[in-house]
């Protein structure tokens, strides 16, 4: 398994509009330049935020983009999930009849186990966790003026 630039783009866009919704909606073409996205391909990964309920859209002139849950409460799974779909190491753990071995396989039982502990860790990091990692690079990249 492998995240697609979706996916990877996904968290910039979700990271973007945490870190700047304080200010207000965030508009998409910010989104675009900060994030050195295009605004056509953006579209193809924020509308799949919006319809999960992991964005909202604010219309009008001073529109733009939401979290539309607490960043606490969205997890790296949750968009993993929306942007890429379920985590499958390989076939036969979603589909045991892909595999005429698939019952007794212990090679079958290590990668469901891999599939397993990998979704735990992604349920385990929140995007409040991300805004956290982001802002601690912030301040130690910005000069100490310490006298």
């Amino acid at each position: 398994m492998r995240i697609s630039t979706k996916g990877r783009y996904g968290l910039r866009i979700l990271l973007d509009v945490a870190m700047h919704q304080k200010e207000g909606p965030v508009a998409l073409r910010d989104i675009s330049r900060r994030q050195d996205i295009s605004q056509k391909y953006l579209w193809q990964v924020i509308n799949p935020l919006k319809v999960s309920g992991l964005l909202r859209a604010i219309r009008g002139a001073h529109g733009g983009y939401v979290l539309a849950k607490a960043a606490k409460e969205i997890t790296i799974k949750d968009l993993v999930d929306v942007l890429e779909g379920p985590v499958s190491i390989v076939g036969c753990i979603q589909e045991p009849k892909t595999c005429e071995r698939s019952e007794s396989c212990p090679a079958r039982d290590v990668w469901n186990e891999v599939e397993t502990r990998l979704n735990e860790v992604m349920k385990r990091i929140t995007l409040q966790q991300v805004i956290d990692r982001q802002e601690d690079i912030t301040r130690r990249a910005s000069p100490a003026y310490d006298i």
